[in-house]
């Protein structure tokens, strides 16, 4: 398995592995409201979270081997840039047809807020493979590309991301991350948890 930078022809794939990935995920289910069309949903919202990415030259890493992709990780660097106004018009609107979407993100952002270290870091919003593939450290080894790219640069202190699901908080632990909040996201917890990088100084 290769991790590689994302290419725009990899968006369908990717959004796909990352829809069965977040199926049942308690993130995407409190903003996105579980029931009929859930699934259009969470697939529409990666898809504008990764093309946007793309567009704005944002760390975006997939895993894949001759077989196709089969995972992908994506963020934010210290620069948290404005999206591309066709991207920015395709959330509002995507905000606008879902009941509720907004109020739900500012419960969730602010949460996250509060979680989030004050120096300049990498921000990893999504990790997520084949559900079929979980278990074999592909998860892992996108997790150290995303953060040896933010190691690699001197304006980071680290890499900050949120989860919901207690078993991916071991999963983080295990890679150094540390605590820096939680609060209450609908009936899950939404744990802040930041990767602090190793200063020679």
């Amino acid at each position: 398995m290769q991790i590689t930078a994302a290419a725009p022809s990899d968006i369908e794939a990717a959004v796909a592995r990352l829809a069965a990935a977040f199926e049942n995920d308690p993130i995407t289910g409190f903003l996105l409201q579980t029931g009929p069309g859930y699934r259009e949903r969470v697939t529409q919202f990666f898809s504008l979270l990764m093309g946007a990415r793309l567009a704005l030259g944002m760390p975006v890493l997939v895993a894949r081997d001759a077989a196709g992709v089969h995972g992908t990780a994506m963020g934010y660097t210290t620069a948290r840039p404005v999206w591309p106004k066709p991207f920015a018009d395709d959330w509002d609107h995507f905000e606008n047809a879902i009941p509720g979407l907004r109020e739900r993100m500012a419960v969730y952002d602010e949460i996250a807020d509060k979680g989030k270290p004050a120096e300049p870091h990498y921000y990893l919003g999504v990790l997520g493979l084949d559900p079929v593939l979980q278990g074999r450290g592909i998860g892992m080894q996108l997790l150290q590309a995303f953060c040896e790219r933010s190691a690699a640069d001197s304006r980071s202190a680290g890499v900050y991301l949120e989860t919901a699901n207690p078993s991916n908080v071991s999963f983080y632990q295990r890679a150094g991350f540390e605590e820096t909040g939680r609060g209450g996201l609908g009936d899950a917890t939404l744990w802040c948890l930041f990767l602090r990088h190793c200063s020679d100084t």
